[in-house]
């Protein structure tokens, strides 16, 4: 008889995860908004949290997933168990949500959002509507035409045949691993092995055809991997590097109002003067067009213009506003520490996965279970420690996603595309980052899986990931032979060098400082 393994205590902790994630992206959609977008745009902005969250929580129900492999007692069999959640049902449902999103929901949103806005509302739901229709119609005759062709699982199959013989008799006692179908030799000893996986036997293929949902991720996730190497190989160094150069680089002193007023009205020259220069580039492309001048002149205005915009954020800092700076100023100062820790903690988590990927996910077999040791070991001192760090190394990657793609962006050729700045990022740009981010989360999801398939074994989503897209026609290579892994470590080791070299050589050069203003 089936035993229940309900544990409301997941379901609570789900509810719980949702709705401080769901908090947490609405902090990032205010620091990050655009001055124009205020107090407006609140579909797209909906539609941002609401992918943001939907990410998110795709990485979270990979330790969900383990913690509800365990609701039921160890004496439980698995198929008599009923789990606490549906895991399957929900990943299904997650996947297939990510991709409405992706497909129709966020690229709806962005061309309505960049519409004329002398356009009537009913006017840019159509043009946006057949838009959208005509690349959905598009999108589903590629994935049917392919799913039609290769939806097809190719699994390896030995073919083995069992004689038969008396019990005592002399054939049966010559057998020395089993008894072989084929005609005996007068001795009585068999000549063939066909009862013998280690005999020889050839290997055949056995072809199934698998569901439209498992192709679907399939092909999402080879587009996924290319995000995940660019995005997450690039954040596993930014986010810890970043942390520690935000608190060396911090004021180290308040300064008064009087050189607050004077440091501000330099700031704002320097600003004036910029603007001027770009004016004079767009009236010498007007007349010249486009020169390999001109872009390198763009460039050069761009990067002064960030770096005053550092500079505003700084001089806020140093002269902090309200009735109680002092307390204004402490609270800064205790986020600067808070950041040096946090860079700390962040640099020993990419360096453990590092780690592990060398140790655990290349060599075959394994050197070590490493951290999958470690997880194991956390349950065992304490009911969901392991689970819990498991969570947070998973999640681990999705920030270094977010990261990588505030970082380097989405770049087409040498410039980047729809860029992620703080206070300063229209919807649009949101919109079309939240679909990387979105994108990119189904490799961060295999990733995990396959990382710690010894602590998550015989979860619903090893069995997506596991045997099915594994040895899926045509894709399934890519995938068995661990191709985008080695690319990953490869760009993720590049990065750290890249980031650490610049670092090293930046802290050679004269510290800005902008009280020489």
């Amino acid at each position: 008889m089936p035993s229940d393994g309900y544990n409301w205590f997941l379901i609570l902790v789900a509810i719980i995860a949702s709705v401080v994630l769901v908090l947490i992206n609405v902090y990032i959609l205010v620091h990050f908004q655009h001055p124009e977008d205020r107090n407006q745009a609140w579909f797209p902005k909906l539609v941002v949290i609401l992918g943001l969250t939907l990410s998110e929580m795709s990485i979270l129900l990979l330790p969900l997933d383990v913690a509800n492999r365990s609701a039921c007692a160890e004496s439980i069999v698995l198929s008599a168990c009923n789990f606490a959640l549906p895991m399957e049902t929900l990943w299904y449902a997650c996947y297939m949500a990510m991709f409405v999103m992706m497909v129709a929901v966020v690229p709806f949103t962005l061309f309505y959002y960049e519409q004329d806005h002398d356009m009537s509302a009913w006017g840019k739901t159509v043009s946006s509507g057949w838009w959208i229709g005509g690349a959905v119609a598009v999108l589903a005759l590629i994935l049917g035409l392919c799913y039609g062709f290769l939806g097809y699982v190719d699994f390896p199959v030995t073919t083995l045949t069992s004689g038969i013989a008396p019990l005592g008799g002399a054939a049966l006692d010559a057998a020395h691993k089993c008894v072989a179908p084929e005609t005996f030799a007068a001795n009585g000893v068999n000549n063939g092995y066909a009862c013998d996986a280690d005999g020889g036997v050839p290997v055949e293929t056995w072809s199934v055809r698998t569901t439209f949902p498992v192709y679907v991720i399939a092909v999402g996730s080879v587009l996924s991997w290319v995000l995940f190497i660019c995005f997450g190989g690039v954040g596993v160094s930014a986010i810890p590097i970043d942390l520690v150069k935000s608190f060396l680089g911090r004021p180290k002193k308040v300064i008064a109002r009087s050189e607050y007023i004077r440091i501000a009205g330099k700031i704002a020259e320097q600003t004036k003067a910029v603007m001027a220069d770009a004016r004079e580039v767009q009236r010498e492309e007007r007349g010249t067009g486009k020169t390999r001048k001109t872009r390198r002149a763009l460039a050069e205005i761009n990067k002064r213009l960030v770096q005053l915009e550092e500079d505003e954020l700084i001089l806020q800092k140093m002269y902090p506003q309200g009735e109680d700076r002092d307390a204004s100023w402490t609270v800064t100062v205790m986020g600067y520490y808070a950041s040096l820790g946090g860079g700390v903690v962040c640099g020993i988590v990419s360096i453990l996965w590092m780690l592990h990927i060398g140790l655990y996910m290349f060599p075959d077999p394994p050197l070590t279970p490493f951290l999958n040791r470690f997880f194991v070991d956390l349950d065992a001192a304490f009911g969901l420690l392991g689970t819990g760090s498991f969570a947070l190394f998973c999640f681990y990657l999705i920030m270094c996603v977010i990261k990588g793609n505030v970082k380097v962006g989405f770049r087409l050729l040498l410039w980047t595309v729809y860029p992620m700045r703080l206070g300063n990022t229209l919807m649009s740009a949101f919109l079309f980052n939240v679909n990387l981010i979105m994108l990119s989360s189904i490799a961060v999801i295999q990733f995990c899986a396959k990382a710690f398939d010894g602590y998550a074994a015989e979860t619903s989503v090893s069995d997506i990931f596991g045997q099915e897209i594994e040895n899926l026609r045509g894709l399934g290579a890519v995938f068995r032979e661990n191709v985008f892994l080695y690319i990953f470590f490869g760009v993720a080791c590049l990065s750290a060098i890249v980031l650490g070299s610049d670092e090293v050589k930046a802290s050679r050069q004269p510290r800005r400082n902008l009280e020489s203003l």
